[in-house]
């Protein structure tokens, strides 16, 4: 369903994430807070989020209100960081920077009440879970398709690349093996050869 107001929209987003919109008014240490809308997280993301439109409500007015919350939970000795949305026209500098001293600030700017926003997803992204990609052959098998596709580089690197799955000691031994060759070291037992210490070998051993 579309939520009816920007406030809601940040609202329905947030509680389908895990978050607990709180009642209204917003009680803390005795104290009565008028906010449009509060919610509190659950570890990893513990925040208490007030949530406000300065479309409908002077900047600085909504600063009052923040400070004193933060001051309530001072008294309160709360450890939950609060966090304060701002949805509508975006604050005064001074007021924003007055309020990013009391609290984490996200200021989403006028957005709309569609039920999947792209932009306000992306404005509240730190809030949110991180979505990962679904696992794939080519992640599972990663080696393999670097082989699978590396028909234009060198035989030499692909050989190492398919190696991998051998361990460590052999891909080491290869490489070893590929630097002799391109610093044109002789066999150390063939008649005439440099008995000098192999330096480049040394590095891997």
């Amino acid at each position: 369903m579309t939520a009816s107001t920007p406030v809601e929209g940040v609202v329905e987003l947030l509680t389908v994430s895990g978050y607990r919109r709180l009642p209204s008014p917003l009680l803390i240490a005795g104290l009565s807070f008028e906010v449009p809308a509060a919610l509190v997280g659950e570890n990893p993301s513990p925040d208490l989020i007030l949530v406000a439109d300065t479309a409908f409500e002077a900047d600085v007015r909504i600063l009052r209100k923040v400070e004193g919350v933060a001051r309530a939970l001072d008294v309160a000795r709360s450890k939950r960081p609060l966090t304060t949305i701002l949805v509508g026209p975006k604050p005064k500098a001074s007021v924003l920077d007055a309020m990013t001293k009391v609290c984490r600030v996200l200021a989403t700017g006028v957005i709309g009440t569609e039920e999947d926003n792209p932009l306000l997803q992306n404005w509240l992204a730190v809030l949110l879970p991180l979505a990962l990609p679904e696992p794939s052959n080519d992640i599972a098998e990663p080696l393999e398709a670097i082989v699978k596709r590396s028909t234009d580089l060198e035989k030499s690197i692909v050989d190492l690349v398919s190696l991998g799955a051998q361990g460590a000691d052999t891909v080491q031994a290869r490489l070893h093996q590929l630097l002799n060759a391109s610093l044109k070291v002789p066999d150390a037992d063939a008649p005439g050869a440099d008995k000098r210490p192999n330096l480049a070998g040394g590095i891997f051993e």
